[in-house]
Parts: C-alpha cells; structure tokens; sequence
C-alpha cells in the first residue's frame, strides 16, 4: 500500500519542483544579464598628461576614464599640451573663443595618444577653447589654471 502511494507522491512533488526550477533560473537570469552589461561597459581609456610639448605628453601613459566619460580629448596651447578623459556633450558645446587653444575630441580607447599618422578618421572633431573638457579631470583643470597664470605673466 505504502509503494502505491509512492507514484502518486511523486506526481504532485514534480510540478513544484518544475515550479522552483524555473523560479531559480528566473532569479539567476537578472543578475547574470547585469553582469554582462557591466562586462561590456567597459571605461573608455584616454592618456592623459598636461606638458610643454607634445613628445613629452606622448610619454606618458593612459588611464580609465570616470564612469560616464565618453571621449578623449587633447587641448593644445602655447607651449602647452593636455589630454584627458572627458564627455562628448562638452566637446560638441565648447565654442571658438580668443583664448587661442585648440580642443579635439576623439570617441574610442587611447585615441588621443601617438599617432603615426595625423589622419584621425571619423571619430575626431576639431573644437577651439578647452574649457569645458577641463572639467572631467580636477588635476588637469589645476594644471590648465596654473599655465594660463603663467602664460598670462609673461
């Protein structure tokens, strides 16, 4: 008697296991697709410097970009050279101005570093006064500030 029980038992405990099954992979899922999206995310890598001269820029590395950074950008001056991390929307807002820098933007990893070739494709935008750009990086803004100063003396 025992024994016939036994198939009927099992009948009513597979649909719920059915049931935890598909409840565990739904719960799996999410957190699976968050961390593809995170994988895929990746930060944007630009090199960054402030110097007198592009060569010496050229020497120094690049690093991760802020989490919503989305462009590169490499200002050049009078004797100066900077290139940062920064955002695309302050590329497309940075306007002419007489300060006599010249900002370009780029929108793919290290594409502000040493080129071989000058020829940037696409994926460059040539944009006068650097200011907005600045904002992304705290040092860079305090190493622009100080060469303006000192520009401005001499």
């Amino acid at each position: 008697m025992l024994l016939s029980a036994v198939p009927s038992l099992l009948n009513h405990l597979i649909p719920a296991q059915r049931s935890i099954k598909a409840s565990v992979m739904k719960t799996l899922l999410v957190p699976l697709l968050l961390a593809a999206l995170a994988v895929h995310s990746e930060a944007l890598k630009c090199h960054t410097c402030v110097s007198s001269s592009q060569e010496e820029c050229d020497r120094q590395g690049s690093s991760s970009c802020p989490q919503y950074a989305d462009a590169c950008s490499t200002i050049t001056g009078p004797n100066t050279v900077m290139k940062s991390c920064s955002y695309k929307s302050y590329c497309e807002k940075a306007h002419h101005g007489n300060s006599g820098s010249k900002m370009e933007c780029c929108y793919s990893d290290d594409c502000n570093g040493p080129h071989k070739d000058h020829s940037h494709g696409n994926n460059r935008g040539n944009i006068s006064n650097a200011a907005g750009a600045l904002g992304s990086s705290p040092a860079l803004l305090l190493g622009a500030l100080a060469v303006r100063l000192i520009a401005g003396r001499v």
